[in-house]
């Protein structure tokens, strides 16, 4: 496809400029002529392709993906059509990446197929679950409250995981505060009284002796330890982007204490708010619990959720399928249940899960709170056995003059 810069005479017999994209200028003069539009002059632009390569990461915010689908929902409300809402779309303020990625859906929707074809052909901006969700919008005809919804969604989503990402930032600076603190008296403090000791001579407490071999060896080896911790660390990050990697942290997340609390809490909140679009989009169940195994990005609630399918697949309850599985809360299941029996699942949800979204945030809360105090002991159990270990020795000394 290209651009061109066209001269041509509207319905009112007015000369006006126009840019118009087309595979040539015989498919532009076709364009024009639908549009009920005389070209006079064309000529064709250069069109500047995006330079993925001057970009931070070639990966696309979900921020901007927001803004999309909002201006999108917009412009399908006011009767535009889809071709020419891309079109303009595309040319907003985006970063390279999604243009490029707007400029290939817009070539797709024009080439004749799908909205949700052509979504599909960027899984990593646009997933399976948001395809088919578009999908259903096209076929309904309620493609731009499809949007809205999904704008929504991702909206909440992105607050939540923001929520959890922060709750890990305090835990995070008391242990680089730990480690800091140690290499601090390991290095500088330490062998300051190790030389008063060897000068004045005496008796030596185990616990000293083990400090100052401590001591001794990090300021020896600090630049190793440094590197090595360094190496570590980038070694876990490195094993964690790893499918056995990621299925044992998803494993940590579902198992450690106080982690798996936040996880359950964003979870729920999660499959909650994606429950109910899949429901207000007319899917059937099953289809519905289908999808939502893609909401569950954490293995172990997949694995353990596709028992639940399979129970409701066999006509069991949902709400009886999914407690067997113990991956919610009671409140949840206990409110499907009521939903079921009533026929109203859907606004069942709808009023609950405001109530599991704010459970988020003092799930987070909580846990923060927990690992505060645990923090500190740690940090002030270490600050304490050197003290020990530095004033008996001098403890001794006094008693000697």
């Amino acid at each position: 496809m290209a651009l061109y810069s066209c001269r041509v005479i509207n319905e009112v017999g007015k000369e006006e400029k126009r840019i118009q994209e087309a595979t040539d200028e015989i498919n532009l003069r076709i364009l024009l002529k639908e549009k009920k539009l005389v070209l006079l002059k064309a000529t064709k632009l250069k069109e500047k392709q995006p330079n993925l390569f001057l970009s931070v990461s070639g990966k696309v915010k979900i921020g901007e993906v927001i803004v999309f689908l909002r201006q999108f929902a917009v412009m399908i409300n006011a009767t535009i059509s889809i071709s020419d809402a891309l079109n303009a779309l595309k040319q907003q303020n985006y970063t390279k990446p999604f243009k490029k990625v707007l400029m290939d859906v817009h070539n797709d929707v024009l080439s004749g197929q799908l909205l949700s074809e052509a979504f599909a052909k960027h899984p990593d901006i646009f997933p399976g679950f948001f395809t088919q969700m578009v999908a259903i919008g096209e076929v309904s005809g309620g493609l731009d409250e499809v949007l809205t919804s999904m704008a929504d969604y991702y909206e909440k989503d992105q607050r939540i995981k923001k929520k959890s990402k922060s709750a890990m930032v305090y835990p995070i600076i008391i242990l680089v505060l730990i480690v800091a603190v140690v290499i601090f008296l390991a290095v500088v403090i330490l062998p300051q009284f190790n030389n008063m000791f060897m000068e004045f001579g005496g008796a030596v407490p185990g616990i000293t002796k083990v400090i100052m071999g401590i001591s001794e060896f990090i300021r020896t080896n600090i630049k190793y330890i440094i590197l090595g911790g360094i190496g570590a660390v980038l070694s876990i990050m490195l094993f964690f982007t790893t499918p056995p990697g990621a299925r044992t942290l998803d494993f940590l997340k579902y198992h450690l204490p106080i982690i798996s609390g936040v996880t359950k809490a964003t979870t729920t909140a999660r499959f909650t708010k994606a429950f109910i679009i899949l429901l207000q989009s007319g899917m059937n169940i099953t289809d519905c619990m289908d999808n939502l195994t893609r909401i569950l990005t954490n293995k172990v609630y997949q694995d353990k959720f596709k028992y639940a399918i399979e129970e409701v697949k066999r006509g069991k309850r949902i709400a009886e399928s999914i407690e067997k599985t113990e991956l919610f809360p009671k409140m949840l299941t206990e409110m499907i249940s009521v939903g079921e029996k009533s026929g109203n699942l859907e606004d069942v949800l709808d009023s609950t899960s405001m109530f599991f979204e704010e459970q988020v945030e003092s799930t987070i809360s909580k846990a923060t709170a927990a690992l505060e105090p645990l923090m500190i002991l740690i940090l002030g159990a270490v600050v304490a056995v050197v003290i020990l270990a530095v004033y008996l020795p001098m403890i001794d000394l006094m008693n000697q003059i």
